[in-house]
């Protein structure tokens, strides 16, 4: 599992309410799309109680129609990342 599958925490709460979605509306969603997601997890998910696995990650990215560098990232489209030095 990537190092980084914990700290999507935030950007999933900020992906979340861009779509002015509770946290209940996007569990639905993502279960309607096929996961076993409840509220609680994606709760604990977003305060980075939880990590998250690949195909969790792909399901975020396809129903919140986002990137995943602003899954990871916070990076809105056409946004050249940070360089890390």
């Amino acid at each position: 599992m990537s190092r980084w599958a914990n700290d999507i925490g935030p950007n999933l709460r900020k992906l979340r309410l861009r779509l002015g979605l509770t946290q209940d509306q996007l569990a639905a969603r993502l279960q309607i799309a096929g996961s076993n997601m409840t509220r609680q997890i994606l709760a604990n998910i977003e305060c980075r109680r939880r990590r998250v696995n690949e195909q969790q990650i792909r399901q975020f990215i396809k129903v919140l129609r986002c990137t995943l560098d602003e899954l990871f990232f916070g990076i809105p489209p056409g946004q050249p990342k940070p360089s890390r030095r």
